[in-house]
């Protein structure tokens, strides 16, 4: 029901109604925003039920049901620019690259803080990076910092080598230990929600907010680690300048359109498990011509470049690049 004004107030995300049988799956009928008056609706049941297909209320698709797959309700078009990708590209993981999510720490105000008033040893911190410090296209680093009660083997550091470390979370004990994770491990009751890996501070990655209306990609390789709010993408294989610029391309929102759920306004998910169902070749199939004009167009921020670079690679046809142009509006 996404852009249905189903409440007596705003709402940031739809409802979706399923009514599930045990008939096998055939052709699907959708009616995207409908008028919600009774006539309407009552004349709309009508065009949904009858034996042709009104084409202008009612759109009919077919293999929605894919094994596992999420149900897909986009227009035809898309659809078959998506499989096609699908069916001729590795996804993302595949293609050599991995994502992943910033911290969680189940206690921000405790683990996160101005980092010079973090007081903690020095090793015992690091500069963190969130979603207002890369609103302007680069990091513009605000300062803050989370506390690290890691080795950098991934194990628990004692607190009893650390007295400053030690005498820092006892002051916050209350709040600490009344998180689900220190219940759950009460020898390890100061560690964070989720482990924190400090090499992958020093790893160059895109980093990506979760909720934007566009890809919002940002390069980064200057030591900062990123807070929960900020999905990233690190790779061996791929330069990563040459990546953001197919992930700013109105390919990779396609992608990311037709798996997400949509938010009022537009507005998509950029979650991990969207993103890893964006669709790109090998870094190695890249032509050495299209990966200079993929590099160039990222370091511009060149979304009109990026989409010529990124239709080239994908090798789309122009009733494809027409398509994508359109804006990759789906529902799903």
């Amino acid at each position: 029901m996404y852009g249905t004004p189903a409440f007596h107030s705003n709402v940031i995300a739809y409802p979706a109604i399923t009514v599930v049988t045990r008939d096998r799956g055939g052709s699907t009928r959708i009616a995207h925003r409908p008028k919600i008056a009774q006539a309407a609706l009552s004349t709309l049941v009508s065009k949904m039920t009858a034996q042709c297909v009104d084409a202008v209320e009612v759109t009919e698709i077919d293999g929605i049901l894919r094994e596992d797959d999420p149900w897909i309700l986009a227009a035809n078009d898309e659809i078959s620019i998506v499989r096609r990708l699908e069916r001729e590209f590795p996804t993302l993981e595949e293609a050599g690259c991995q994502v992943g999510i910033g911290v969680a720490t189940g206690a921000d105000k405790v683990f996160i803080g101005k980092f010079d008033q973090l007081d903690v040893e020095p090793d015992r911190k690091l500069p963190l990076v969130m979603t207002r410090d890369i609103n302007g296209g680069s990091v513009d680093w605000r300062g803050y910092g989370v506390v690290n009660p890691f080795n950098d083997d991934g194990s628990l550091v004692h607190l009893a080598d650390y007295p400053k470390l030690e005498a820092y979370f006892e002051r916050h004990g209350a709040a600490i230990r009344s998180r689900h994770v220190s219940k759950r491990n009460p020898t390890g009751w100061y560690r964070t929600i989720d482990r924190i890996t400090p090499s992958l501070a020093f790893k160059p990655r895109l980093l990506i907010p979760d909720i934007k209306g566009s890809a919002h990609i940002v390069y980064e390789n200057d030591g900062f680690y990123p807070h929960h709010n900020l999905y990233y993408i690190v790779s061996s294989e791929w330069d990563l300048k040459a990546l953001g610029a197919l992930l700013m391309s109105g390919i990779a929102r396609l992608f990311v359109a037709t798996y997400s759920t949509k938010m009022r306004g537009g507005f998509l998910r950029y979650q991990a498990q969207y993103l890893r169902r964006i669709c790109i070749p090998k870094w190695s199939d890249v032509p050495e011509e299209l990966r200079a004009k993929l590099v160039e167009a990222a370091e511009m921020g060149d979304t009109v470049a990026c989409n010529t670079a990124a239709f080239a690679v994908y090798g789309c046809s122009q009733a494809e690049r027409d398509a994508i142009g359109k804006g990759g509006t789906t529902d799903s």
